[in-house]
């Protein structure tokens, strides 16, 4: 009994002082892409990653953006091979039709799938922020006459 009490006592202030609250991820826009926080902390791509892994519905959307972005990048790159086309024709005087509409339709594409890629790692961050919730505990007086209750 008397380690008993002590212990007791000891719990009963670990609960009344404890708050576990979810951590919500939150993107910013930054100067060389974007910047993810959880709960004010910076993290990086790759834990962001992490988290957008460690839920099944957010990591549904990551994976089609992962995707959608490297389709983006291909166009992006396809894109300057054209530009560097174009170039090179016009100081030689050729056509210059082939490498307009490949421009066009590579820089028509790579806007397509990258507005796709952010509305998808968007809903990604959603989903991982709502599956989260709030999850609180602390003792409270019961409603219902003398004591302690535990309120979730």
């Amino acid at each position: 009994m008397k380690i008993g009490k002590p212990l007791l006592v000891l719990v009963l202030i670990a609960f009344c002082s404890s708050n576990i609250t979810a951590q919500e991820i939150t993107v910013f826009q930054g100067m060389w892409g974007d910047e993810f926080y959880k709960d004010k902390e910076k993290i990086s791509w790759k834990e962001f990653g992490m988290a957008m892994d460690s839920n099944p519905a957010s990591e549904a959307y990551w994976s089609k953006s992962k995707k959608q972005y490297g389709v983006t990048f291909a166009a992006a790159t396809a894109n300057l091979g054209f530009g560097i086309w174009y170039l090179v024709n016009d100081n030689a005087d050729k056509s210059t039709t082939a490498p307009i509409v490949g421009f066009a339709s590579t820089a028509v594409v790579g806007s397509i799938f990258y507005c796709l890629a952010s509305k998808n790692k968007k809903n990604a961050i959603l989903e991982f922020n709502d599956s989260l919730g709030k999850t609180t505990y602390r003792l409270v007086p019961s409603q219902q006459g003398v004591g302690l209750a535990l309120k979730f």
